[in-house]
């Protein structure tokens, strides 16, 4: 499958709204993954470590905090194999000046926890990759019900299977089918990543999302 090396430069020149994704998960390594499948589709990733277990012993030592780093316009990054890291353990997508400081990316993937996940990047547009299990059930739902009533819900759950249907359902029965039509269940992190991949980068190549589905 052909790169498009050019599509950030497109989207910056155009003003295009970045992608931005809220990962919550047990497993961080998967905001990495997820940063390399953007990276081979032509984006320029930021996977923001706002649960402080990604970079936290890779962090360069610095003078100010991810709130001053913010106001000044200059963030203290961490060089990845695809794109960069910044540690920034408790920021929210919607802290102030944000979307500024972060206007170099076009792709932006932040591992929160359920709580921060809530918050958008204004500007930006937003997805969810979430991981429920049968203990999470309600945390989960919780955060697609606040999601859905700040704008269109785009969301891929993976982990337990019956405990992603049910929330699926859940989502269908209480906040409405329309609410649910972009709000699909894999089967694991690996297929996750992948359709996420493909449905927010699929749009400017023309590419068709190729996922498996569990409809509820």
């Amino acid at each position: 499958m052909r790169v498009d090396q050019a599509a950030g430069l497109r989207r910056r020149c155009g003003q295009a709204a970045p992608l931005c994704v809220q990962h919550v998960g047990d497993s961080a390594d998967c905001a990495l993954r997820l940063a390399r499948a953007f990276h081979r589709a032509g984006r320029t990733p930021l996977v923001v470590d706002a649960c402080g277990r990604l970079f936290a012993r890779a962090a360069p030592r610095a003078l100010f905090d991810w709130p001053r780093q913010i106001e000044q316009g200059r963030l203290l990054t961490v060089p990845l194999d695809a794109g960069v890291g910044w540690h920034a353990p408790g920021v929210r997508a919607d802290a102030p000046g944000l979307a500024r400081a972060v206007r170099a990316y076009d792709a932006l993937i932040f591992d929160s926890a359920v709580h921060a996940a809530a918050a958008c990047l204004p500007g930006a547009r937003p997805a969810l990759l979430l991981a429920v299990r049968p203990a999470t059930l309600h945390g989960a739902y919780a955060l697609l019900k606040t999601r859905a009533t700040t704008g269109p819900l785009d969301a891929i759950l993976y982990g337990d299977a019956a405990a992603c249907v049910r929330v699926r359902a859940a989502c269908t029965h209480y906040l409405g089918a329309a609410s649910t039509d972009a709000l699909d269940c894999v089967r694991d992190e690996d297929d996750a990543i992948a359709a996420l991949a493909a449905r927010m980068t699929g749009e400017e190549r023309g590419l068709a999302p190729e996922y498996i589905q569990t409809r509820g």
